[in-house]
């Protein structure tokens, strides 16, 4: 009986062994996928970093190799494949496709595939209510709780995203302000040389935002003038104002009284301040006083330029798009341009049409598709339209101003996400 005895205890241990190497199998294929997942979305995010990524895909394979190596030495992983599925001409796209292998049992390196990109949701057009109780009386869109007129958002969350990317959270402490609610404020405190009077506060404007907290105020002093805000009274570190307005006459100017002295009413001379380098030295005037004209952030009417033409005015695309901005013939003549090939008026058409685009529905990522698609195409849809190139050419323009809005912001949101893996 001792010989069946050790044959079983055999049989038993083997099939121990065979269960223990399956489950070490198991252990490492979900570890080479949770690898996969974390480099898939560190990936975007470097290219997200660096306003699109470098100007070719080789470049960018290189520079994200050299980002990750951290990312996968810490589990003993090795890149296996890295590539772009979005890359085209004008450099590589925000979707990153990664496969990563990771050391298993006996010696083998189970492998796992992760896909991540910008993904851009939307909710329902227009803004989420209209001003009432005197003063700005347009749309309104609403950050951290506050209300703004949309352009202030969207200048908002462009500014939000960059601070992010620097270590910065950025808080929406007050916005927009009524006579009426203005009223209520000042019956409280009486006192004109802290409470403005109804009427007098810019707050009416829907253009003012007290931001927060106090440890951002430094990177706001250094970098808020670069999205269209001006910090509009020295002891005030947390009142900043957005220059470019939001496209309607302002209903009373505050005076400044009550022992008031105003920092700057106005962006910085040089159109240098608050454009990204990439900008060709012979547009940047034109780019920045059309931004100004139209109430668009300065970065993304650059941005969507650069998306269009490459900054190209004798461009023309396969459908018969034209110039610098890329205007159709029948959008042109509805803008009024003559001659879209002419790229200062083409680029102050183009910061026109975009302000009225985020004026209407109240959002980055639902002006640019109404750019690209036409705003018909957003309402019918009720957001961005399932159109694969409206969604690469929002995604693409969204990346290039370093990550659109804070997450869950008003009607819109960004963020990098895992997707399908084609198979």
């Amino acid at each position: 009986m001792l010989v069946p005895a050790i044959a079983v205890g055999v049989l038993l241990l083997t099939a121990v062994g065979a269960v223990a190497l399956v489950g070490a199998g198991q252990v490492a294929a979900v570890r080479a996928q949770r690898v996969a997942d974390v480099a898939a979305v560190s990936s975007v995010r470097v290219l997200v970093g660096r306003g699109g990524g470098p100007g070719s895909p080789a470049r960018a394979r290189g520079a994200l190799t050299r980002a990750l190596a951290p990312v996968l030495a810490a589990d003993g992983a090795r890149l296996e494949t890295l590539t772009f599925p979005g890359e085209g001409p004008g450099g590589v796209g925000v979707t990153v496709q990664v496969s990563v292998s990771v050391p298993g049992p006996l010696g083998t390196r189970p492998r796992a595939t992760a896909r991540a990109g910008l993904d851009v949701r939307a909710g329902a057009p227009g803004a989420p209510g209209v001003a009432t109780g005197g003063g700005y009386s347009g749309p309104l869109a609403y950050r951290d709780g506050r209300p703004m007129c949309p352009s202030v958002a969207a200048a908002y969350d462009l500014m939000d995203a960059a601070a992010r990317s620097a270590g910065v959270d950025l808080r929406v402490n007050s916005g927009f302000r009524s006579d009426a609610e203005q009223a209520v404020l000042f019956a409280r405190h009486p006192d004109p040389r802290w409470v403005a009077p109804p009427g007098r506060s810019r707050h009416r404007d829907a253009t003012e935002l007290d931001l927060g907290p106090a440890s951002a105020y430094a990177w706001l002093a250094g970098h808020a003038s670069a999205f269209g805000f001006v910090q509009r009274y020295s002891w005030e570190p947390w009142h900043f104002g957005y220059v470019p307005g939001c496209g309607t006459a302002r209903g009373g100017p505050e005076v400044a009284g009550w022992g008031e002295r105003a920092v700057g009413s106005a962006p910085p001379a040089t159109p240098d301040a608050r454009l990204p380098g990439w900008v060709p030295a012979a547009y940047r005037r034109a780019v920045a006083a059309s931004a100004r004209a139209g109430g668009v952030p300065p970065a993304l009417l650059a941005a969507l330029l650069r998306a269009e033409s490459g900054f190209d005015p004798r461009a023309v695309s396969p459908a018969g798009a034209r110039g610098i901005a890329q205007f159709m013939p029948a959008t042109a003549a509805s803008v009024g341009l003559g001659d879209p090939f002419d790229p200062e008026p083409a680029i102050a058409a183009a910061g026109r049409l975009l302000g009225a685009h985020l004026r209407e529905f109240g959002s980055v990522p639902l002006a640019l598709a109404a750019y690209n698609a036409g705003p018909g195409a957003v309402r019918r849809h009720g957001g961005v339209p399932p159109f694969a190139e409206t969604r690469a050419y929002v995604a693409r323009i969204v990346a290039l101003t370093a990550g659109g809005a804070s997450p869950g912001g008003g009607a819109w949101s960004t963020g990098v996400v895992l997707l399908p893996v084609p198979p």
